[in-house]
């Protein structure tokens, strides 16, 4: 029967990429994975052995209607196993950044890119997953959402860890839409960690060149302009040229006489 034919085809198409992972040729069960097409893929995504999983997430960002995939990668990104975990994860990157760059394909549904950022996104907020992995899932969702974060922002720059919040603050699309102000302006008042404050006020400031000054002003208020005082102005940490020099447009748009000073001191 035909179904019979394709189980058959799709277990011998499995184990040549198994059999090549095994020796150690990479290259070949990509091949194989790429010749036996992506509902054989998907199958070694789900299967209980590492090395088929392993092959499986070599092929995927190779194999035809690959971002097809990003739900089975999710799963395994999702699993116990760092081993399969972080290599699925971006493997799920670079199919994701591919359909940043070329536009969705007219046969893919823009509600199915949705769910998959959805996924990716619920993944990069996960607690309990190793940090390297998180960040992954974190590019994946945003390229999967390129007007946006690909999370809802307020909660990354919540996170615990300050690693997430940095790369959640340096991925608000340039310049930053009106929808983040707040949560930026959050982070720039709250932080503890200097870095991810800086990163929140240099994403917000570097929205004044498209922007109305006044909304922006008035989500830091005078507690935030005084936190951009303090940071592009501090001498330990000594806080990133450039990130000082966006942070500080913020200052030049504020224009008190503290903030005046702030700029002399910058050298602005």
């Amino acid at each position: 029967m035909a179904w019979q034919h394709v189980l058959v085809l799709g277990a011998s198409g499995i184990a040549a990429m198994r059999a090549a992972l095994e020796r150690g040729d990479l290259d070949e069960a990509v091949r194989q994975g790429a010749l036996a097409g992506p509902v054989v893929v998907e199958r070694a995504l789900h299967a209980g052995d590492r090395a088929t999983r392993l092959a499986g997430i070599a092929a995927a960002p190779v194999v035809e209607d690959r971002a097809e995939l990003l739900d089975a990668l999710a799963d395994a990104a999702g699993g116990p196993d760092r081993r399969t975990a972080i290599p699925a994860a971006a493997a799920a990157r670079a199919i994701a950044r591919e359909l940043e760059r070329q536009g969705r394909p007219d046969d893919l549904a823009a509600d199915d890119v949705a769910g998959w950022r959805a996924t990716w996104s619920a993944l990069a907020l996960r607690g309990d997953r190793w940090i390297e992995l998180r960040l992954l899932a974190l590019d994946t969702a945003f390229a999967l959402d390129p007007l946006g974060t690909g999370v809802e922002l307020a909660a990354a720059l919540h996170d615990p860890d300050p690693a997430l919040r940095h790369a959640a603050a340096n991925l608000v699309a340039l310049p930053a839409p009106a929808a983040t102000y707040r949560a930026l302006a959050d982070a720039v008042i709250h932080d503890l960690d200097a870095g991810v404050a800086l990163d929140a006020a240099r994403a917000l400031c570097g929205a004044l060149d498209a922007a109305a000054p006044r909304p922006i002003l008035d989500a830091l208020g005078g507690a935030g302009i005084a936190r951009i005082r303090a940071l592009v102005t501090a001498s330990d940490p000594r806080p990133d040229p450039p990130a000082a020099r966006d942070a500080a447009r913020c200052l030049a748009a504020d224009g008190s006489p503290a903030s005046t000073a702030a700029l002399r001191a910058l050298g602005g």
